[in-house]
């Protein structure tokens, strides 16, 4: 297990030193001038001032020490400063990523709580009433675009019902309730889109082990159905079911744009969309770099759980 660990970390490190150089590169790429979008129509009349705001940013430089000065900053903490504010980068991120990784959590903890039985009861059921009605479920979870599910919600709840706000960020320290009723609408939004995906993966991959011989087995030495299901086919039905989990946690973390401006959710998608309209390459630089790191961290978690569920895991990453 720690061989497994070292070469998992050695391999994230990797990972991320890559990343970094095609984010710098890729933005780049970007058309547009910053210092043009900074300064408005005085750009096009006062070249001179154009020159020296790209000099005091750094612009003026080639490439490769504009690299070098944002690989060394990161090394000691400094991400750089946004072209629109004047901020710190690292300021702003330490800001929205937390309320992003809230969202997903919750949105993540409502999918499993609700996916995982469903997918249960479908497998346990097939050809039966319940088991026809939960996979009916499960599809339309996943096929429901988000937009959609999230103004459904914002009519039943918020304009309907009256018990949830339809948008807003309320900070936890300055009212918990009222924070987590306002988290409550897209995290149900995110959750249950998800359900579906998980309602489906763990509806296959429970059908897929209890075919398998020591389930058979088990049931063989006089073992009930339920307590074969419990003890041996979930556990293992379970693996496909957190590597899913683990990659969709990652790609939302800068995929739930749509979620943010829908319910005017302050997150890090929302950061980077507006940074890249106003070309603001130190906030794009950070935020990608944020969501590589954490989508890798994340990889590098769900990698350890597996192999702790299912050591051969370890064989296979070997």
């Amino acid at each position: 297990m720690f061989a497994f660990i070292v070469r998992r970390l050695a391999t994230s490190l990797i990972s991320l030193a890559m990343a970094a150089g095609v984010v710098f590169i890729a933005i780049h790429m970007l058309p547009g001038d910053p210092v043009a979008i900074m300064l408005g129509e005085q750009a096009g009349s006062d070249p001179e001032t154009v020159a020296r705001v790209r000099a005091q940013l750094g612009l003026d430089q080639p490439l490769g020490t504009q690299f070098a000065h944002w690989v060394g900053g990161l090394a000691s903490g400094d991400m750089g400063t946004s072209l629109r504010t004047g901020e710190a980068v690292a300021t702003e991120l330490a800001r929205r990523i937390p309320r992003s990784l809230e969202l997903i959590v919750a949105g993540l903890f409502i999918a499993v709580a609700l996916g995982v039985p469903l997918g249960v009861v479908a497998a346990r059921e097939r050809g039966r009433v319940a088991g026809g009605a939960a996979a009916v479920i499960a599809v339309l979870g996943f096929s429901s675009p988000v937009f959609v599910l999230g103004i459904i919600l914002i009519l039943i709840f918020s304009l309907g019902l009256g018990w949830l706000p339809s948008s807003g960020y309320i900070p936890f320290s300055d009212d918990p309730a009222l924070h987590l009723m306002s988290l409550a609408l897209p995290a149900l939004t995110v959750g249950l889109n998800f359900m579906g995906v998980v309602a489906r993966m763990m509806r296959a991959s429970l059908v897929d082990t209890m075919s398998k011989d020591y389930v058979k087995l088990a049931r063989a030495k006089g073992m009930s159905r339920s307590a074969a299901i419990r003890r041996h086919a979930l556990p293992n039905a379970m693996v496909p079911v957190v590597a899913i989990v683990g990659i969709r946690a990652g790609s939302m973390l800068g995929g739930t744009v749509i979620i943010e401006a829908l319910f005017d959710w302050p997150g890090l998608s929302s950061l980077l969309v507006s940074a890249s309209f106003a070309r603001d390459y130190p906030v794009i630089q950070g935020s990608l770099l944020a969501v590589f790191a954490i989508f890798i961290l994340i990889s590098l978690s769900i990698d350890l759980i597996q192999a702790s569920i299912d050591p051969r895991t370890r064989r296979q990453t070997s």
